[in-house]
């Protein structure tokens, strides 16, 4: 489903499934997406994303235009990962989760349910569920709406 809002598109799909809908994946064919992929109902890949092998995306996730999502990530159903974002290998996006335009996150790093990674952010070190992280390297600033 192709709602930006991440909490909005969990919403909406729990919505038609309850009328018996099901949901498609889309993959656009300008992105790559490596064989081994698992992917949810209602994922969207937009054009120029690179999804690599071993990685699994939930249900209801948008990888967004030129964003790459390396080995082994798992980003859980809802979350969104805008454009041009990049996600090193081995990274947990948690439920609902934005991780921002041209946003960087290193290996191995958890970002929590609801958290919002700004645009431009570089982030080292994980984020809890629900807080709001932005700078170089990213800070936390709060907690979400």
């Amino acid at each position: 489903m192709g709602v930006g809002n991440c909490e909005a598109r969990l919403r909406l799909a729990a919505v038609g499934k309850g009328h018996g809908f099901s949901l498609a994946t889309a993959v656009h064919p300008g992105s790559v997406v490596a064989e081994d992929v698992a992917m949810g109902a209602g994922t969207v890949v937009m054009a120029g994303a690179v999804v690599n092998p071993g990685t699994v995306l939930g249900e209801n996730v948008v990888v967004n235009t030129g964003a790459v999502v390396d080995h082994d990530c798992v980003v859980e159903e809802g979350a969104h990962i805008c454009p041009g974002a990049r996600l090193a290998g081995d990274v947990t996006v948690g439920r609902g989760a934005w991780v921002g335009i041209g946003a960087t996150v290193i290996e191995k790093v958890r970002i929590g349910a609801g958290a919002f990674v700004g645009a431009g952010a570089v982030v080292i070190r994980d984020v809890p569920a629900n807080a709001r992280v932005a700078g170089v390297p990213a800070r936390t600033l709060g907690k979400g709406p």
